[in-house]
């Protein structure tokens, strides 16, 4: 399990989220929250603790990924067989499609009713742009909803090395070593590490804006992209890949490699699941 850097109050925030949830739990009505995260590292473990106190209270979690196909949200929700005996863990707001990547937003201003009528309980993880994009086009959601919690906290500094995304083999394959490659690829890889994706690719991307024949770096994204299960994505990055000419035997492996796994495990689409 990761430290983490666990900022003043953090147990006080654990704490607000779970008695708003009890307090849902008890009268059966509505909990919506919202949770702003910064680390994927930090989102699993807070995630972790919180379904564990879930289970004790009787509330099974479930898992609810937002894409093309699964974007709205609140009549899924009600459909769902046990949504009165459930918590729902929403995430990738931003990936449900549409003009702006607005699907998912737009339906949670338009259907809000539904998560009343079904006494929902649920929990919206969001990113930091995640969090603007429900201000900008959800405002009626998002004055509608309970409460908004922000964990911004990253693992330990110390931990980072120790990390797979650090020692990942692909970092042997960068060829480019000018000062101005290096330093935003170091910056890429350690946001990388610590499970910023967000700041991580727009690294990764100044540095193959400066570098277009860095096929590493297109890996890189692609890798990224598959950490987060966003596999069409995946996809076009590794087809850039691809067209750029290299005769390195690892980079052309490596290729080989992220593009099976990707064909592997782009089957798993978005909806319910429990982990």
């Amino acid at each position: 399990m990761l430290e983490l850097i666990r900022e003043d109050a953090f147990e006080e925030r654990l704490n607000s989220i779970l008695d708003e949830l009890s307090l849902g739990i008890k009268w059966e009505r509505p909990s919506l929250l919202m949770v702003v995260y910064r680390s994927e590292h930090t989102k699993h473990e807070v995630q972790a603790i919180l379904a564990k106190a879930l289970e004790q209270l009787g509330q099974t979690v479930v898992f609810y990924t937002v894409d093309k196909a699964h974007y709205d949200i609140p009549i899924e929700l009600l459909k769902h067989p046990a949504h009165r005996q459930s918590v729902f863990f929403v995430t990738g707001l931003r990936w449900g499609g549409g003009r702006g990547y607005s699907n998912a937003f737009r339906a949670l201003n338009m259907h809000r009713e539904y998560f009343i009528e079904g006494n929902i309980k649920a929990i919206f993880w969001l990113t930091k742009t995640e969090a603007r994009q429900v201000a900008r086009f959800s405002p009626d959601f998002w004055a509608f909803r309970h409460k908004v919690v922000e964990f911004l906290d990253l693992p330990s500094i110390k931990n980072v090395a120790s990390l797979d995304s650090i020692n990942s083999p692909l970092n042997k394959l960068y060829t480019k070593k000018t000062k101005d490659i290096q330093e935003l690829i170091n910056s890429a890889e350690m946001y990388y590490a610590l499970g910023c994706f967000d700041e991580a690719i727009l690294y990764f991307r100044k540095a193959l804006r400066a570098h277009p024949n860095e096929a590493t770096l297109c890996l890189r994204i692609a890798e990224i992209y598959l950490c987060m299960g966003r596999f069409h994505v995946v996809s076009q990055v590794l087809k850039k890949a691809a067209k750029i000419k290299t005769k390195n035997p690892e980079t052309l492996r490596a290729l080989h490699r992220l593009t099976q796994t990707a064909r592997l495990v782009q089957q798993t689409s978005g909806g319910f699941s429990e982990q």
